[in-house]
């Protein structure tokens, strides 16, 4: 198996870093750090390409933030330099290497896939079954807190397998271990308890603080050489790849040829109760050997019952695919909306659009 080395090199270039900032301005919110890294642009790029090139280029502290829009989560923003840095990484090094490794139903994120892919493939998979099969079962798995609990050491030997340069693996090195820099759950604690305080100056019912305060508390903290940072461009292609694997185990050791993989969703479609079973068993022994967890959530759904996967409902009636938005999702959107629309009617409307080519895909709206 041939690896590839000497990326590094490569990623160095002042037009490849030119266009990856013209990327991030068009796409980042904070304008104002926008300006500022603008006023000095060749300078500013110049001089993180000539870090890089001595090898000394040095992370900044994350800015880290909890949103409530539209749930709680933890935002770890980086400023315009790390994000540039992190972008080349991801482009020139991560990407050539990683991309053609992985199978055709590994869709989070990733080029012309996504969401709107993993549907098209869920759907074409029902049908196929449904012309000869009068019942379907789903195997959904979803892992725990997975982002949080990827493990350094299991990841970089993964990579390494691929990867040769010692450069090019240096830089991955000092990312993941960004997340071992005691700030950050100093940090994460201290927005936890301001959230809490918040949560009980507001005027509402004892169980709605109880419910908002154990989301808040739920969020976790880092474990040494443990998680990916979240939000770096890195560390959704790094989460794609630390399940690959297992993928092609799936694939071609359990042959199960209806399988989907949204990020740490697992979804696997078929006609035979008992093999799903077994299937499920298998997985969960290669899920440990990756020192994650399964979440208890995850379960065999009959199709006639209905289950749920990026927020639509699948069912059958009268032997007809039936799709429609889930409550929880409706709640959510509807919640994000309004919010979107006090607070700015721009990001509202774009949202909305998008959210409108979310509801047509439904063939079923419940009344």
């Amino acid at each position: 198996m041939k690896r590839q080395k000497n990326l590094y090199n490569q990623m160095i270039k002042y037009e490849k870093a030119l266009a990856e900032y013209k990327c991030i301005r068009k796409h980042c919110r904070n304008k104002k750090a926008i300006l500022q890294f603008a006023m000095y642009l060749n300078e500013n790029i110049l001089s993180i390409l000539h870090s890089l090139y001595n090898k000394q280029y040095c992370f900044s502290r994350y800015r880290i933030f909890i949103i409530s829009e539209p749930k709680y989560r933890l935002i770890m923003s980086e400023n315009i330099s790390d994000k540039l840095v992190n972008r080349l990484v991801s482009k020139y090094i991560l990407l050539p290497v990683l991309e053609n490794k992985l199978i055709d139903s590994n869709v989070a994120t990733r080029y012309k896939k996504g969401s709107g892919y993993a549907f098209k493939l869920m759907v074409s998979y029902i049908n196929k079954l449904m012309l000869s099969h009068k019942k379907i079962y789903v195997l959904k798995i979803d892992i725990k807190k997975y982002f949080y609990n990827i493990d350094h050491h299991i990841l970089l030997n993964k990579l390494n397998y691929y990867i040769k340069d010692e450069d090019d693996m240096n830089i991955i090195k000092i990312i993941l271990n960004s997340t071992n820099e005691l700030y950050i759950n100093e940090t994460i604690n201290k927005l936890k308890k301001v959230y809490v305080k918040k949560i009980n100056k507001l005027k509402i019912s004892e169980k709605e603080k109880m419910l908002k305060i154990v989301k808040i508390r739920n969020i976790p903290i880092y474990k040494p050489y443990k998680g990916l940072p979240i939000g770096n461009m890195t560390s959704q292609i790094l989460a794609v790849f630390y399940l690959n694997d297992i993928d092609h185990f799936i694939k071609e050791k359990l042959h199960c040829k209806y399988y989907i993989r949204y990020m740490d969703d697992l979804v696997i479609i078929d006609n035979d109760f008992n093999k799903l079973k077994n299937v499920w068993r298998e997985i969960n022994n290669e899920i440990y050997k990756l020192k994650l967890e399964v979440n208890n959530k995850s379960n065999i759904y009959s199709l006639d019952n209905g289950f749920s996967f990026l927020g639509y409902t699948f069912n059958t009636r009268k032997g007809n695919l039936r799709i429609s938005c889930n409550n929880k999702t409706y709640r959510r959107i509807r919640k994000h909306l309004k919010y979107l629309q006090k607070k700015d009617f721009d990001e509202y409307q774009k949202s909305f659009n998008s959210y409108k080519g979310y509801f047509m895909r439904c063939n079923y709206h419940k009344k």
